[in-house]
């Protein structure tokens, strides 16, 4: 006699349940609801998605996931397919506090391949700008340039919503600051990205989600803040949703205004006329501008969802700086006089988006189509004007200097992934942008027939334009407590860099392959290993290419090198994860080798410039490819809830860096150890007042040719819910010590040069948020399927 044992099917989606995030490898367990004996499990896929088979018809489910409360489903009778849909988790730290389980997110998540820092929880982000964000953040810096750097490298990738945006700008993160922190939800820092992300920046990845809502009616949130030195601002994130529709619009209005200042001291061993030339400068910034996001979502079946959106961020500024300028020879002075300069710039970026997503079915199979559209434009116009003191009363000839740049940008993108099966998942995806950037830069003086004359040594215009076609595969696979992705990048680029006013034309082009490896191993429910490998580029931008004067003194210059090439990095990263009762801890050892690196060196140019009439020597600064960089580091991070109302989290990434190279003859061989902390402190208090305190240090930093002295700041943040928790008063200080000041040295044979820089001088700002038709804790929350760029998580 035969027998055939009868099984039943249970198949859900895991997410978190504040947040609709879906969460990759979840365990769930089936129990028997009589005697608690195990029947069966499985682990849920990079989606979320599970499925399971059960001999029993009645069983207990239990789901487990690292931070997150377990879920148990008592009893549950079973049909032959049983579909359960969502089920949510909620993170550990919304039961300790005591309030709804879709309640209050951590300001900090600690991912297995990421963190994700979440602004709408961070009280000293209210009232400021993302480019304050970026740099508050652990692991993220900004250098005297203004670059951002991760893990101590400017060489990071900045994407907006999991694409490149020229909301970043032109110019770097400039265009960052004009936008304010109340519009975007999250942070995401990546440091081993898998092969579905573009390849370029070889430190990792900065990942900004901006905020859109899609609760259903029409709901929304309104912020209005006022600051320090005349800072204005207002914001409005709202949302309509009706049946198959759903209408979005983040746009805000700001005025602020910056105050800050820099010095420089040069001294000089091989003159007699004077021996050191100083430079203080003050500088008063005020930018006006609007930022406008609208879109909408349309879904005209459940597998399928349409959005279109149009981004705007238009700015003006004016800049006006003073610049003491003096000559000195043994404690006397020798000249002295003061450099004006007005500036008045002008930014516009305007970004049209059009996305579709395909479910093919439930279990993940699906496809993303995206076309991208972008245009910015920065312009500048500044007057500048030196009036001598000493040895004589001169007013020197008046100078004008504009810079005109235009950039347009397409982008087109696909990714297809595809579910194997539960436990293997295969995708593939295609990427091509098109780079077109024009700059002018002109520069003007007035004779003594009060005439404009263009100075044709100092004006130049340049084309630069980029084309990058990419195609990326990769596999991951499952086997109980182990996964693996591993995958494959390909990427054509063609650079082409014309300088219009000599007649020049560079064109190169690359064909580089550039591998992903991640493996995960799963310790125990609470303690995860994971070991990543990627390959990845950097691609000089325009402004390092281009060989003309970029003049930030009369005494110093800064040049292109339209020679540089890409420079490539490969890089290994060991992380582990450890979920304790009240203490979450997450390390990761890394090692990156970068070959031909772009570094930029001082040197003297040969060069002279009157300076109230004395010969003074002129220092160029420039970028060229040095031999190598050898990274090795350490980064830790702790979050502890140490009750209901406190918790804390404290970071630290320290790390060596061997350089190795020489130009010219010169040898640039430098051994350098830094690290950068960071500490964060949320403390509730009573009469429901909220507090959180944010310590940032930068380590001291050294190389072949200067140093950078250690600095940091406190910032602190304060709250109170009002009008029955529908609208929130929010104040908060940034740099209260007067702490922030980038102090550098650089040294030539015969120069050597030290100098500070203050971007902003500490400020208060008070924000006020009115909340209608939805819940404080969930301020925001993104529709399931747009969440930028998702990876197979490990």
């Amino acid at each position: 006699m035969s027998y055939s044992q009868e099984y039943y099917t249970i198949t859900a989606t895991i997410i978190d349940k504040a947040t609709q995030d879906k969460l990759p490898f979840a365990t769930l367990t089936l129990l028997n609801p009589n005697n608690q004996t195990l029947i069966g499990g499985a682990v849920s896929d990079e989606n979320g998605l599970i499925s399971v088979k059960s001999s029993l018809s009645s069983v207990q489910i239990k789901v487990d996931y690292i931070g997150y409360e377990t879920l148990v489903i008592t009893r549950i009778d079973l049909n032959k397919k049983t579909t359960l849909g969502n089920l949510g988790l909620s993170p550990k730290e919304s039961q300790l506090a005591g309030i709804d389980l879709v309640g209050r997110r951590s300001d900090v998540e600690i991912r297995l391949d990421k963190r994700v820092y979440n602004v709408g929880q961070n009280l000293n982000a209210k009232g400021t700008n993302v480019s304050d964000v970026l740099e508050n953040i652990p692991s993220l810096s900004l250098d005297l340039d203004g670059n951002l750097e991760l893990r101590g490298s400017t060489n990071v990738r900045i994407l907006i919503d999991g694409k490149p945006s020229g909301l970043v700008g032109v110019n770097g993160i400039d265009a960052l600051a004009d936008l304010p922190a109340e519009s975007i939800e999250r942070v995401e820092v990546i440091t081993a990205p898998s092969a579905r992300y573009q390849a370029e920046g070889s430190s990792g990845i900065v990942n900004i989600i901006l905020a859109k809502n899609t609760f259903k009616g029409l709901n929304g949130v309104f912020n209005l803040s006022g600051g320090k030195y005349d800072s204005y601002g207002a914001n409005a994130s709202i949302n309509y949703k009706v049946k198959k529709v759903n209408f979005f619009t983040n746009s805000g209005y700001r005025d602020n205004t910056n105050l800050g200042g820099a010095f420089q001291d040069n001294s000089y061993n091989n003159n007699l006329t004077y021996d050191q030339f100083v430079e203080t400068r003050s500088f008063d910034r005020r930018r006006v501008g609007t930022n406008v996001n609208i879109g909408l979502d349309y879904t005209p079946t459940e597998k399928t969802k349409l959005t279109i959106s149009y981004t705007q961020n238009k700015r003006e500024g004016d800049d006006q700086t003073k610049n003491d300028q003096n000559h000195f020879l043994e404690n006397g002075v020798v000249t002295k006089s003061l450099r004006s300069e007005v500036e008045e710039d002008y930014g516009l970026n305007k970004q049209l988006s059009l996305s579709l997503t395909h479910n093919f079915n439930d279990n993940g199979h699906k496809l993303d189509i995206t076309l991208q559209r972008e245009r910015n434009i920065e312009d500048e116009f500044a007057d500048l004007q030196t009036q001598q003191f000493i040895p004589q009363n001169i007013l020197s000839l008046l100078e004008e200097n504009n810079t005109e740049q235009e950039e347009k940008r397409f982008l087109a993108q696909i990714d297809y992934v595809w579910p194997i099966d539960k436990n293997t998942q295969f995708e593939a995806g295609y990427r091509g942008t098109n780079q077109d950037q024009n700059t002018g830069f002109v520069v003007q003086t007035v004779d003594s027939n009060g005439n404009l004359i263009v100075n044709a040594s100092l004006t130049n215009f340049l084309d630069f334009n980029q084309k990058v076609h990419a195609f990326y595969s990769q596999y991951g696979k499952k086997w109980g407590g182990f996964s693996i992705l591993s995958g494959l990048r390909f990427e054509h680029t063609a650079m082409n860099v014309i300088q219009k006013t000599t007649n020049e034309d560079g064109k190169s082009t690359f064909n580089d392959f550039f591998p992903t490896l991640n493996l995960g191993f799963e310790l125990s429910e609470t303690a995860n290993i994971t070991i990543g490998y990627n390959r990845r580029i950097s691609r000089p931008r325009s402004r390092s290419l281009n060989p003309f004067q970029s003049r930030s003194s009369e005494t110093s210059f800064f040049q292109g090198n339209p020679f540089l090439k890409p420079s490539y990095s490969n890089g290994f990263d060991i992380g582990y994860l450890k979920q304790f009762k009240k203490f979450t801890f997450n390390s990761s050892l890394y090692f990156r080798r970068t070959e031909k690196p772009e570094n930029r060196i001082s040197v003297e140019s040969g060069d002279f410039v009157k300076v109230n009439g004395v010969s003074t020597p002129v220092i160029k600064r420039f970028p060229v490819n040095l031999g190598r960089r050898d990274q090795l580091g350490i980064e830790a991070n702790g979050s502890i809830r140490w009750s209901p109302k406190w918790r804390s989290n404290l970071s630290f990434n320290i790390f060596r860096s061997v350089e190795e190279g020489s130009y010219e003859g010169q040898i640039f061989d430098n051994e350098n150890d830094s690290w950068t902390g960071n500490f964060r402190n949320n403390l509730s208090l009573p009469k429901k007042i909220n507090t959180q305190i944010n310590v940032w240090f930068v380590g001291a930093n050294q190389s072949a040719f200067g140093s950078r002295k250690a600095f940091g700041g406190v910032s602190l943040g304060l709250n109170k819910d009002i009008l029955n928790d529908n609208a929130t008063i929010n104040l908060n200080f940034s740099d209260v010590f007067n702490t922030s000041i980038y102090r550098w040295k650089t040294f030539t044979e015969t120069i050597t040069t030290e100098g500070e820089y203050q971007r902003r001088k500490p400020m208060y700002t008070l924000t006020f948020t009115y909340r209608f038709r939805q819940e404080k804790e969930r301020q925001r929350r993104r529709g399931q399927d747009f969440d930028g760029e998702e990876s197979f998580e490990l």
